[in-house]
């Protein structure tokens, strides 16, 4: 094999190597971009009338440690009570601060909802919630939330 030939598979070679980490460096998700993203689908899912999918991104062992504790299924069922006497949902979740170390992350959130049978809400209210997330089997899951009413 003549030196010209030789380097041209080597340039080649190079090029193959240089996309292929290219290539992989784009496959591995943001952890902030992937927990702003689960954040949002949590919304979409209640916007949804989807209780379930929503339980789905709470931990098992999730936890409302402050008053009126609560559990992943103690949530589920809160949900589905606030679905049914609420047919119209309405809700902004905004993120006023997010750390990730590792694979754990807190999130603070304010919420803002309000539900009825029109297309004007009759109740609203907002919330400033504390959430503890952890990233297990490729997911973000939330561990622990705690929250405060606004108005």
């Amino acid at each position: 094999m003549n030196r010209e030939k030789l380097a041209h598979h080597l340039l080649t070679l190079v090029g193959l190597a240089t996309l292929l980490i290219a290539l992989s460096a784009c496959a591995r998700t943001d952890p902030e971009k992937a927990l702003r993203a689960t954040i949002a689908e949590m919304e979409a899912a209640v916007k949804a009338r989807e209780p379930a999918k929503l339980v789905g991104y709470l931990a098992p062992d999730f936890a409302r440690s402050g008053e009126g504790g609560m559990n992943r299924d103690d949530a589920r069922r809160t949900v589905a009570a606030v679905l049914l006497t609420n047919p119209n949902i309405y809700m902004n979740v905004s993120i006023s601060e997010l750390t990730i170390t590792g694979n754990t992350a807190m999130a603070k959130l304010v919420v803002v909802a309000g539900g009825g049978s029109g297309i004007i809400p009759e109740r609203a209210q907002s919330w400033n919630f504390t959430t503890r997330w952890r990233f297990d089997n490729n997911k973000w899951l939330v561990e622990r939330a705690d929250w405060t009413e606004l108005l």
